[in-house]
């Protein structure tokens, strides 16, 4: 009998040993997971941090580029409704831009290219766009350029900036817009007839208001 009860004694003794073994290595275990968890995270931290400056590092200069659509009213008519309309290109940066092009389309349908030319720093270029009276769409046209890194980007009156892939047959395949579209960013230079209208037509509205308000308090 009392061999039985030490046999049973040693038996859950070991059972015991064992359960508390398994219990060990399974946290180890779980230990060893969050820490792979924990280490690939912050590896993914670390190459996303990366990836943003690298890309912001490569979007720098191309981001000094800054083009604006400007009409041009005729010599007979200096108030009147522009008449042609150009599309200035200036480089902010301290760096140059090589090979710049602005290109206006219509659909599939090239109507103007201009002759490629160079930007120094702090210089600015103006091209005349093939488009008589009627503004251009701010979506048809498009200034291509390369930085000093040998990249080469598109920009859109509408505010994208876009990275082009050379492709085997010599052209360019572009990437999605580093920016937002944004229309509002563009800036027009000339200040056509009707926006005069308009800037004689508020005081006079705002003329005739304090009019009508005044003839309601007084009666």
């Amino acid at each position: 009998m009392t061999a039985i009860v030490g046999l049973l004694a040693s038996l859950t003794a070991l059972w015991i040993t064992v359960a508390d073994r398994r219990r060990v290595i399974a946290k180890e275990r779980r230990q060893e997971a969050e820490e792979d968890r924990r280490h690939s995270a912050e590896e993914a931290a670390e190459m996303a941090r990366l990836l943003s400056l690298a890309r912001s590092e490569e979007v720098a200069q191309a981001r000094t580029v800054q083009i604006r659509l400007t009409g041009r009213p005729t010599a007979d008519d200096p108030g009147g409704a522009p008449e042609t309309w150009l599309v200035s290109v200036a480089n902010r940066g301290p760096l140059p831009v090589t090979d710049v092009q602005v290109i206006q389309a219509s659909g599939p349908a090239m109507l103007h290219c201009s002759e490629p030319f160079d930007l120094q720093d702090e210089c600015t270029h103006e091209v005349e766009l093939c488009a008589s009276g009627e503004r251009p769409r701010l979506a048809e046209v498009t200034t291509e350029f390369t930085d000093a890194a040998g990249r080469r980007w598109q920009r859109h009156l509408t505010g994208g900036l876009r990275l082009g892939t050379l492709q085997d047959d010599g052209t360019y395949q572009w990437d999605e817009p580093r920016f937002p579209e944004i229309s509002g960013s563009i800036v027009l230079g000339a200040v056509t007839s009707g926006t005069k209208r308009l800037a004689l037509l508020v005081p006079w509205l705002v003329l005739t208001a304090v009019g009508c308000l005044l003839y309601i308090l007084l009666h």
